[in-house]
């Protein structure tokens, strides 16, 4: 028994010395009282605020999906349990009477002349779109302006807020040396960064609570802002924030369309509150989640829901998922591993010698990695994760106990087929260069005004009495109309590439919920009660429930 006493000896030494890359973070602070996130809203000494911020950064960019997300918002607010919160608005350009409204009716068409000197000289971007005022009830402009004085009204008042924020709008990478630093754009193209965002929210008290739902490109960026500043280097800050995200900081997203047809709308939010209120946008029923069997769905679920059935190119997360990504780790470090193989000596002995349960109970589990057998996983995944993780296996045809392998395998196999139509693609595209060149060499011949499309003579070609000629020498040995046909079979090949995007997203969405579960189980292995504590409270954030079954 010596040995077995050395063994202990040596655990305990390992576990105090044992320091995580969590613990590196000197200016890791915690809230000055404990914040608890709400399983309900219903405490009445509290303040519930709801922004709803949004729309493009100027009318080229201010799709009508975006206004349409807003109406599906407020129309649905009291079936998703927002009906305390007090909610301000800001879209676009608020209640100016210019047209900023971008939409594109399918019954519109564009004059064979006016395309084909768009196709030939120039571009046909834009050409689809017409314009007009958004019809919203807006409380003012998306402006930074109108952000400040909201925070100054949260900072006026002395009783603890609970507040949602929803960002509907476009989104830009971040920089290569702050790649996490992304942006959310606002009216007159403002570049609203995580960092400029996180500080104006850093400047409130440590007892407000955030929860942010963002749909732009890049948004994944801002579950950064959890931390000072935005920076991870700062450490944590002491309000308690979460946060649901379209997608990854460095992909686009889905959704910003013209298409006035809202059944053709698929971004991030559509699922997120449809899963909250249990009706789609177009007014269809929709059985709410409740993957945890309490009666409820908690914004978790909503957020479970979305990554098992939307049908997009997003990656989403939350913040839970950056949060680990920080402080966890997939790989135990060599003072892990030493007390891994200690543990699995001392169960030798214990196999042998002693049946103790309190010695058993000091032997914790061995390191759960992303290729064990996803039976092993599942028994560590929280339901949300376990949904995901069965759903989306069952999506790919992937049920082999190597689930974490396969789906790498998958999105190596669809990777290798995108690259061929990409190929494809590239050459249709080749040859519609051929013909451009050819059409454009014909009709600068006839007009040479052409070389200038503001030129006068250009507004005549236009017309019908002249537009036939244009239209004949375009089309000489069938050239217009084989432009035209390459155009459409580059199009269907994109077209088939964007099918296996969003497969392959699909095996991307698994591999990212398995490492989820893996650097969960992994947390409170490597790091201190201070993080553990932490990421239990956002957490618990992130199951907010709005409406309880009951109500």
């Amino acid at each position: 028994m010596n040995g077995f006493y050395l063994i202990l000896c040596l655990l305990f030494f390992l576990c105090l010395s044992h320091d995580s890359k969590s613990e590196i973070k000197k200016k890791e602070i915690q809230p000055k009282r404990n914040i608890s996130a709400t399983r309900g809203i219903e405490s009445d000494e509290h303040n519930f605020n709801l922004l709803i911020l949004g729309g493009g950064y100027s009318p080229s960019g201010n799709e009508v999906s975006l206004e349409s997300n807003v109406k599906y918002l407020h129309r649905q607010k009291d079936k998703i349990g927002l009906s305390k919160f007090k909610t301000k608005t800001f879209f676009a350009d608020g209640m100016a009477s210019s047209r900023d409204i971008k939409y594109r009716n399918p019954t519109f068409t564009v004059p064979e002349p006016n395309l084909i000197l768009a196709e030939i000289f120039g571009s046909t971007r834009g050409m689809y779109n017409q314009y007009r005022n958004n019809h919203l009830n807006a409380d003012g402009p998306s402006s930074i302006k109108e952000f400040d004085d909201w925070i100054k009204d949260l900072n006026s008042s002395s009783v603890q807020s609970s507040n949602l924020i929803y960002f509907t709008g476009h989104g830009g990478k971040g920089e290569k040396k702050t790649p996490n630093n992304t942006t959310a754009y606002l009216w007159n193209n403002y570049k609203f960064k995580v960092s400029e965002f996180s500080k104006k929210l850093d400047s409130l008290p440590p007892d407000q609570t955030f929860i942010l739902v963002m749909v732009q490109c890049y948004s994944g960026g801002f579950a950064d802002y959890i931390f000072r500043e935005g920076d991870e280097k700062k450490g944590l800050h002491p309000q308690i924030r979460a946060g649901f995200f379209a997608t990854v900081h460095d992909r686009v997203a889905a959704g910003c369309t013209p298409d006035i047809r809202e059944e053709n709308y698929q971004e991030y939010s559509t699922y997120f509150w449809e899963a909250l209120c249990g009706e789609s946008r177009i007014g269809k029923k929709i059985p709410k989640p409740d993957f945890d069997g309490d009666g409820n769905t908690s914004l978790t679920e909503a957020h479970a829901y979305v990554v098992i059935n939307s049908n997009t190119i997003d990656i989403p997360i939350k913040t839970s998922d950056m949060f680990l990504r920080s402080f966890s780790s997939f790989e135990p470090s060599q003072k892990e591993s030493a007390i891994i193989g200690l543990r699995n000596n001392a169960k030798e002995i214990l196999s042998g010698t002693d049946s103790n349960s309190s010695k058993r109970e000091f032997l914790q589990e061995e390191w759960l990695f992303r290729t064990d057998p996803i039976s092993e996983i599942l028994l560590s995944a929280s339901p949300e994760s376990k949904a995901i993780i069965q759903s989306l296996a069952r999506k790919l045809s992937l049920q082999d106990e190597n689930l974490f392998e396969n789906a790498e395998d998958k999105i190596k196999e669809i990777k290798k087929r995108r690259e061929e139509l990409a190929k494809a693609k590239k050459a249709k595209d080749e040859q519609k260069k051929k013909l451009k060149n050819k059409i454009k060499t014909r009709l600068l011949k006839e007009w040479p005004e052409l070389a200038n499309m503001q030129h006068p003579k250009v507004d005549t070609l236009k017309k019908t009495g002249n537009s036939s000629k244009l239209i004949t020498l375009s089309n000489q040995d069938n050239e217009w109309s084989d432009y035209k046909k390459r155009r459409e079979e580059s199009a269907q090949i994109e077209n088939e590439r964007f099918k296996l995007e969003k497969k392959q997203v699909l095996a991307m969405r698994l591999t990212h919920e398995i490492e989820n579960v893996v650097l969960r189980v992994a947390l409170p292995k490597i790091s201190t009660k201070k993080v553990v504590n932490r990421y239990s409270q956002i957490e618990k954030l992130e199951k907010t429930i709005f409406v309880h079954s009951r109500e």
